[in-house]
């Protein structure tokens, strides 16, 4: 028996194999005394060995991590190289050091990896236990003997427990290696440990481990120079003790191995037991402004406010006693579950991000059925008015913490704001895991197998589910009928469910009173964010408590129209009759012409708002809260009942008139889980609390749990005085619908934000394209769909001008202006400089007033001209005319002095006869003057041909700046502004974007390239640029579609395309057509055009 101390799971992401379950389980196969889990760099796998760890008790838990050790974390270059250590923990204490260790690590030393240095670790080391790792150890990378002692002397002065490591491999360098540990041990008197660096659990599962390895190199930009890429990984597997015996007797003999192997359970024996810090949520502590004594209080005087804020005060005393009532009721709920100060807490940074001027939703998910938010001013919508349900929020039969779920404009400033209130150590965001799925696993696998990519991409789309097994009890006879993707398939089944990356969740933020080391290490994100290393699933069971913050785009929209219109906050507020009743509004939504207005841009959406006209032309607010409801996969047979009978004036049959009246705002169809609850109380005769746990319970959709659940409710019923017919149809109903209705609280409150977004688009339709072009500038695809839809609404959009225009897009005279920034080679920073000199030093009053203020390169200026912003009637003219400005002759000069006589006659061909004064035997005298004349004359004639040439050569030169004047405007901005030659065609084909990769399209554009190459075959085939609505896109015209349209295919043809989308950029051309002869085409096939 011994001790298995360096050990990696898949959570050494792309290294390690084997899951926490599978390396236990061969631990307890082969007898292990303890198991140490020692990935790369971080504490991932901690909570999942924590949480299995009772199944294998005679199994001791060891936690530590293979760290990054380098000399000097502050030294961030290619030279400065980083070595492994194991770190193993001893104690508790231990646990939180090495969480701290970890989070600096990322925080401080990453670079590459996160890198420690020993100074990092000296604090602790009483707390761990150190090994000297592996063939990427720093004594493993050094070869000066000598300098190896120096080094295990200073680890031991250091570290109290430390011992070097041997592995049992049998590979030459590995062999080398162990009998230089055993030599350091002699000399320096040091304990050795012989460990497998297990990085899968059984010998035959390294062969799917090096398919990880190759993944990972294959996919991700890994440093050359990083050691993982040199590690050997024979023998990296749980052994046997005989196995071990067997590859190392030979190498340091037998004696040797039994004391390696008797050291590793001496060093299990040091190490304490240590449980991860499982507990309930511990809800920090509120910074309570002077003058209140506890949470509550506070908490309160918030909703006092509150209550005259929603003008409650002036209601009638029987609507007031209906919200004082419901408002104890909630506080009574609140404060016995001690959840006082989480209200406080989102109070508190919402707050924040008003001051901050943050757009903040009006609500969203289950918290809008609180009274004491909308009170508190964290959500917009009237609990009361909607009938919307606290014990969906919060129920005090159903132990947990709330969650009130914010959407904001701006995230990352709200989470800084807490950091800089609360601290970095006690605020994180959460990881998020990102697992191979059934489909990820064929490309990926595919592609090191060196299967062709598109071959890959559709084979992956068989694979929809993500179980494995379940892809191919889908596809029962695809291995049969393809025996060649037989390793594929064996190898995307092994590595289906290992975790691949690493993310941040979109919305949790945890916040601690003491410091997150306390509870686990983060790591630091991409963008320099604090990412506790523990996911979502988890955060809560540790103790600390969640916080949901999530990022919604449309909100940005909405502050940039009110920013710019400075409206009444009243004009558009869901508790203004007259918003709420707004007649535009309701017709624009009934019309489909919501490109931009929140959740119902699709297709489906905009053909169910106008299958729903009748509604809508009613002002019923409902219809708009309900189609967000229904648009979901699993609820499109109740969507078809819905619409009909809203529509169609007749209801489903009534099963009693207690449960039409719940059901009557919905035309009688059950919609919401608040109709549930409702229903359940009313004729089951339980509380709210207790409706909901039915709720939760059938909302699971299993079998047999909702049958239980059915038949207790049924018992139910016919105890509370209904008959047994009633109580069956009720149950039954309820069984079969209940586990798919949506969030009332949740539907409602995005509702409002898509209301609102609706009446600016029918009110300000300016402002709204205005900030919708803002919100989607970096999208040439959703500015073309755009622009085509700002001119239905008679907006009109202009092209950039070198004096209106801003950074981005603005209005200017009741138009949209394109932003500088917008233009093809101008980019932000220049287009700062062209906007600050114009506000400092005026409007540039010509182009050369424009030219002799900024330092223009040429690119920049054809850029400007082509784009339009520069003002001219004719731009080819204009850049004609810049061009040739451009042009710098060069000056002649006479010059004073004559080369050689054999140089005049030799190079410049003159007769030096002519030009003899005299001549006294050997001595001529010439006419030096007339010479130096004819030598400045034939010097000029050449000298005016060079130029001649040099101009000619600038022409040629610039021509190129000249071509192709079409597409100016499309070159630059990427769109079509004015004349856009395929209007007509937008109105009925599916935007690009919305196609799914893989899926076949029609595109239609311009030809702007043509470029021919051959195949491997010498088979000619063609890459084309199209000029399309959606931005340029890149065209794969293979050999036989080249031959069949070739006369088709040429630079400035209109075409339109059916092909198959192989990414946003990209698609694979199967049939084109000239433009026009295909609208003509489609006109026949009944398409309106």
């Amino acid at each position: 028996m011994y001790s298995a101390l360096h050990n990696h799971d898949y959570y050494s992401l792309l290294d390690g194999y084997g899951s926490p379950k599978e390396m236990l389980d061969r631990a307890k196969e082969i007898g292990l005394k303890a198991y140490a889990i020692t990935n790369h760099g971080n504490a991932y796998a901690f909570i999942y060995y924590d949480l299995i760890k009772k199944k294998y008790p005679d199994i001791k838990m060891i936690y530590g991590c293979e760290l990054y050790e380098c000399e000097d974390i502050t030294i961030k270059n290619k030279e400065s190289k980083y070595f492994h250590l194991i770190c193993l923990v001893r104690n508790e204490q231990g646990r939180k050091d090495l969480n701290k260790v970890i989070t600096k690590s990322n925080f401080e030393g990453f670079y590459f990896k996160p890198r420690c240095a020993i100074e990092d670790l000296k604090p602790y080391a009483e707390n761990f236990v150190i090994s000297s790792a592996c063939l990427a150890s720093k004594l493993a990378r050094e070869s000066d003997f000598k300098k190896c002692i120096e080094y295990v002397n200073e680890y031991k002065s250091i570290f109290p427990y430390f011992y070097l490591e041997m592995q049992s491999h049998s590979h030459q360098d590995q062999c080398l290696y162990n009998q230089k540990i055993l030599e350091l041990s002699r000399i320096t008197n040091t304990p050795f440990i012989i460990t497998t660096d297990s990085h899968a659990p059984r010998k035959e599962d390294l062969y799917y481990q090096d398919k990880l390895i190759q993944i990972g190199r294959r996919s991700t930009n890994n440093d050359k120079n990083a050691i993982e890429n040199s590690e050997i990984y024979e023998g990296c597997y749980m052994q046997t003790e005989e196995e071990i015996h067997e590859c190392m007797d030979g190498q340091i003999g037998y004696e040797n191995v039994c004391i390696g192997l008797e050291n590793t359970n001496k060093v299990a024996d040091l190490i304490e037991e240590v449980n991860m810090p499982f507990q309930k949520p511990q809800l920090p502590t509120f910074p309570l402004p002077d003058g209140y004594k506890d949470n509550n209080e506070f908490l309160w005087h918030l909703i006092k406010q509150g209550w005259k804020d929603r003008g409650y005060d002036k209601l009638d005393e029987e609507s007031q006693q209906i919200r004082k009532n419901r408002l104890n009721y909630e506080m009574g709920v609140i404060h016995s579950m001690g959840f006082d100060g989480y209200f406080l807490f989102v109070w508190d940074f919402i707050k924040a991000a008003e001051k901050l001027g943050i757009e903040v939703g009006k609500g969203r998910g289950s918290a809008a059925g609180s009274l004491v938010c909308y009170c508190c001013h964290i959500t917009d919508i009237d609990p009361i008015k909607y009938g919307l349900i606290f014990e969906r929020f919060l129920n005090p039969e159903r132990v947990g913490l709330p969650d009130i779920d914010t959407d904001v404009g701006d995230r990352d400033a709200i989470i800084k704001y807490l950091v800089d209130k609360y601290g970095e150590d006690r605020v994180c965001q959460i990881i998020n895991y990102s697992y191979i799925t059934p489909t990820v696993a064929i490309t990926d696998v595919g592609k090191i197998l060196g299967f062709p990519y598109n071959q890959m991409q559709k084979l992956s789309q068989k694979f929809t589910s993500d179980k494995w097994d379940e892809c191919m009890k889908t596809n029962p006879k695809l291995l049969i009928d393809n025996p060649q993707y037989a390793e594929l398939f064996d190898i995307a089944k092994h590595l289906s469910g290992r975790v691949k990356t690493v993310s941040i969740h979109a919305g949790g933020i945890g916040i601690v009173d003491t410091s997150v080391n306390d509870y686990m290490p983060m790591k630091i994100g991409t963008n320099g964010e604090h990412v506790i290393q523990v996911d979502k699933h988890y955060i809560e069971d540790i103790g600390i408590v969640k916080f949901d913050l999530l990022g919604v785009a449309t909100l940005n929209l909405v502050k940039e129209i009110k920013d710019d219109l400075h409206l009444n906050p009243w004009d558009y507020d869901i508790n203004n009759p007259a918003f709420e009743n707004d007649r535009l509004t309701y017709e624009l939504l009934a019309s489909g012409k919501t490109n931009g207005v929140f959740q119902v841009e699709s297709a489906g959406m905009k053909d169910l708002l106008i299958r729903l006209k009748p509604k809508l032309e009613q002002l019923d607010f409902e219809v708009i809260s309900v189609i967000l409801a229904l648009y979901r996969p699993d609820s499109m047979g109740a969507l078809d009942e819905y619409v009909e009978m809203a529509t169609g004036g007749s209801r489903p049959l009534s099963i009693h008139p207690d449960m039409d009246e719940i059901l009557k705002d919905t035309n009688y169809c059950m919609i919401y889980q608040e109709q549930l609850l409702d229903i359940v109380k009313k004729f089951g005769g339980r509380t709210y609390g207790g409706a909901d746990l039915f709720r939760k319970a059938i909302g699971k959709k299993i079998v047999e749990l909702v049958k239980k659940e059915s038949e207790i409710l049924r018992n139910e019923i016919v105890d509370n005085g209904y008959s047994k017919e009633i109580a069956n149809k009720i149950a039954d109903e309820l069984s079969s619908k209940g586990g798919y209705l949506f969030n009332k609280s949740h539907s409602y409150s995005y509702a409002v934000l898509c209301f609102e977004t609706a009446w600016f688009k029918a009110h300000y339709p300016t402002y709204f394209f205005k900030a919708l072009f803002n919100q989607n500038k970096d999208k040439a695809g959703a500015i073309n769909k755009y622009i085509l839809d700002a001119k239905y609404f008679k907006v009109s959009v202009k092209p950039p001008n070198i004096n209106h225009s801003g950074m981005n897009f603005t209005v200017d005279n009741g138009k949209v202006l394109f932003g500088l920034s917008a233009i093809s080679g101008i980019g932000e920073s220049l287009s700062k400089q062209i906007i600050e000199e114009r506000e400092n030093n005026g409007i540039y009053k010509s182009f050369s007033d424009l030219l002799t203020r900024l330092s223009l390169g040429k690119a920049s200026v054809i850029a400007l001209i082509k784009s339009g912003a520069i003002p001219c009637k004719n731009k080819k003219e204009k850049l004609i005319s810049y061009l040739k400005s451009q042009y710098q002759p060069l000056k002649f000069s006479n010059v004073q002095s004559l080369p050689t006589y054999k140089k005049l006659e030799e190079d410049w061909g003159i007769n030096l006869k002519n030009y003899i004064i005299s001549q006294s035997g050997k001595r001529i005298v010439y006419d030096k003057e007339a010479l130096l004349s004819e030598y400045n004359r034939l010097k000029k004639e050449q000298f005016n041909e060079t130029q001649k040439n040099r101009f000619k050569k600038y022409i040629n030169d610039n021509k190129k700046y000249l071509e192709d004047e079409q597409f100016w405007e499309f070159q630059t901005l990427q769109v079509f502004i004015n004349d856009n030659p395929f209007d007509v065609a937008y109105t009925f084909l599916t935007p690009f974007e919305d196609i799914i990769d893989g899926e076949k399209c029609t595109l239609v554009g311009i030809i702007a390239k043509v470029q021919k190459k051959k195949d491997k075959n010498g088979k000619q085939f063609a890459y084309i640029n199209i000029y399309s609505s959606f931005g340029l896109v890149e065209g794969i015209v293979w050999h036989s579609q080249l031959k069949e349209y070739e006369d088709i295919i040429k630079k400035g043809q209109q075409v339109a395309i059916l092909c198959k989308k192989d990414s946003e950029e990209k698609v694979i051309v199967e049939k084109l057509k000239p433009y026009n002869k295909w609208l003509e085409y489609v006109r026949k096939q009944g398409v309106k055009v």
